[in-house]
């Protein structure tokens, strides 16, 4: 008897333990449920409204319009729907400021591309996760803008930048080893440009120096001659003969060039 009512004591104590802590967990998971039925009724709604509403419907062109048709359409809507054309239409501006992103993304065939790409995803993947994706007039990752720092960065837009990113990393290494590549190769034209410089001012200095040497042993070989030449005639003729030829060449110098002779030599 007194084991049954053992028994009894503690199946109540534990049941009574349970309680509290089963009432908050059905709480939560009732909660979870909820917040998690609620995030996929708006992830429905939200996909949904993204296929029906796009850039292309905005500017009302088709998806393969050219460059110059956009453009006529972005003015055509421009002049509508710009604020100024009705101020009293507070409306205006949000469809402006979302006519000016559509244009911004479709001008550009880079951010065109991106923007179809995640229109096709968005069809073969319809969103039905727990995380709601952003409005398609949100395409706030294509460019630098001072809003994009309070928000998060959609994961979509991630995935596909991230092949960009990859490319113009790729790109931009190999640019950087082509441009180190190029630049040895001015080191080099330029070390062999001042070698041969160099080489070419010591052969040039080398023949000068063999056109001047041989220059002055020719100089020097006729002063030579000219100094010998006059010793042996003046031992041959004597000094008395050599005065004589000097009176000549003196008396020829002077009537060639009309010179007077001064006072004492006319006196002597």
């Amino acid at each position: 008897m007194k084991y049954l009512n053992r028994l009894q004591l503690s199946a109540c104590c534990s049941l009574a333990l349970k309680m509290p802590l089963s009432i908050p967990h059905l709480v939560c998971r009732c909660c979870f449920w909820c917040r998690s039925a609620t995030q996929r009724a708006f992830s429905t709604t939200l996909s949904n409204w993204s296929v029906r509403s796009n850039y292309y419907d905005l500017l009302g062109i088709k998806q393969d319009a050219t460059m110059e048709e956009i453009k006529q359409a972005f003015f055509t809507k421009s002049k509508k729907l710009h604020p100024d054309s009705d101020p009293n239409n507070p409306d205006l501006h949000s469809q402006f400021i979302q006519l000016n992103q559509a244009y911004r993304v479709l001008s550009k065939e880079g951010s065109r591309r991106l923007y179809d790409s995640q229109r096709a995803w968005h069809a073969a993947w319809p969103t039905t996760g727990s995380s709601p994706k952003h409005s398609p007039f949100d395409f706030t990752d294509l460019g630098p803008r001072p809003s994009t720092s309070s928000r998060g960065p959609d994961e979509n837009m991630r995935y596909w930048e991230q092949f960009h990113t990859h490319h113009a990393k790729t790109f931009s290494g190999t640019q950087a080893k082509q441009r180190q590549h190029w630049n040895r190769q001015l080191f080099g034209y330029c070390l062999l440009l001042m070698l041969a410089s160099m080489a070419a001012h010591y052969v040039a200095y080398r023949k000068l120096e063999e056109v001047h040497n041989s220059f002055m042993d020719k100089k020097d070989m006729l002063i030579t001659s000219i100094y010998n030449e006059s010793k042996e005639r003046a031992r041959a003729n004597g000094f008395q003969k050599q005065q004589e030829l000097l009176r000549q060449k003196h008396a020829e110098f002077t009537q060639r060039y009309r010179i007077r002779p001064s006072e004492n030599s006319a006196q002597k």
